[in-house]
């Protein structure tokens, strides 16, 4: 495996700085425009004039109308992991930094560059292998390489257990909407970019698709506690309340289908599980056309949830932890 680790280093490297760097071709400002104004009005009317807002996983903020949120808010925070995206935002809608529209980096999850491009490298080893060698199973291929692969996530979820949070201040209200089930999919994506590129290579990968479902049931098994973390730290940091959303369910049509596919996104379904006894004293349904050229869209579940209501979940939570 070492070796397999010295040829694809500088590569892995590369495929994963492609993946941090995707873009979307869907003109998301315009194709959001609904529900953009939705998700606003639902914040402007739960949240009281010249307040503190946090905006967790701002990206550009499509999603939210940052000129109407600047005039009733008091300050607002856009928080990203990617602080460029966030600048994005302030373009997109004329705005600059100011007292009052801030910037914050923000990693909500924890795993490292280096984690991700050594599993990237694991990746292209094992397709090269399922793209070049022969055999009737994934096992049979590439068993051994496999088990490493395994071995190394659970090794990076097991590291990434004392990992905290850093929110960077105190806020009146926060915003969390779409943002649980983006927690725990960089290795699945990771794998598409990787899968694409060694095809491009050389040619189909055999098993591909047990090879992805073997990682996702890995990855899953971590995914509530990656949703639990940042609902504590999240609920942690606001003094009034949160507006928390979640896609509910999936609806798209595959390519070449004509009848849609309705389904649940993980992370998402933690979420909504995690708040579904939580008193909510607001809440709505709606419809966020995530990529119209592809046909996908989510039914999003939003609620405002006061400060008793988090300190409930709180509660809860410190005592499963005791």
């Amino acid at each position: 495996m070492e070796k397999i680790k010295e040829n694809t280093g500088g590569r892995a490297a590369e495929i994963y700085g492609r993946f941090t760097q995707r873009y979307s071709k869907d003109d998301e400002f315009a194709d959001w425009e609904g529900y953009r104004a939705q998700l606003t009005d639902f914040v402007v009317r739960n949240m009281r004039p010249g307040a503190s807002l946090l905006i967790l996983g701002a990206g550009k903020c499509s999603d939210l109308d940052l000129n109407i949120l600047a005039e009733h808010c008091g300050s607002v925070t856009l928080s990203d992991y990617r602080p460029e995206t966030a600048e994005e935002a302030l373009r997109q809608y004329g705005l600059s930094r100011s007292d009052r529209l801030r910037i914050a980096e923000s990693d909500y999850v924890g795993i490292t560059d280096e984690d991700y491009i050594r599993y990237t490298a694991q990746l292209i080893g094992i397709m090269e292998k399922l793209r070049d060698c022969p055999g009737d199973s994934l096992e049979a291929i590439a068993g051994d390489e496999l088990k490493e692969l395994h071995e190394e996530l659970d090794r990076i979820y097991r590291d990434n257990e004392a990992y905290r949070i850093r929110l960077g201040g105190d806020y009146d209200y926060a915003i969390a909407a779409g943002l649980h089930s983006q927690l725990n999919n960089s290795f699945r994506g990771i794998f598409q970019y990787v899968r694409k590129d060694t095809e491009e290579k050389g040619g189909k990968v055999q098993f591909a698709e047990e090879l992805n479902a073997s990682i996702f049931e890995n990855t899953r098994k971590h995914t509530l506690y990656l949703v639990q973390r940042l609902n504590r730290e999240a609920f942690s940091a606001v003094r009034e309340g949160i507006v928390y959303g979640y896609e509910k369910r999936i609806i798209y049509v595959p390519e070449g289908k004509q009848d849609p596919v309705i389904g649940t996104v993980d992370g998402a379904r933690q979420a909504g599980e995690e708040v579904e006894e939580l008193t909510a004293a607001d809440k709505m349904n709606c419809l966020w056309p995530l990529s119209k050229r592809r046909s996908i869209k989510f039914e999003m579940d939003i609620r405002f949830l006061e400060r008793a209501a988090l300190d409930t979940y709180l509660h809860i939570h410190s005592q499963k932890a005791e």
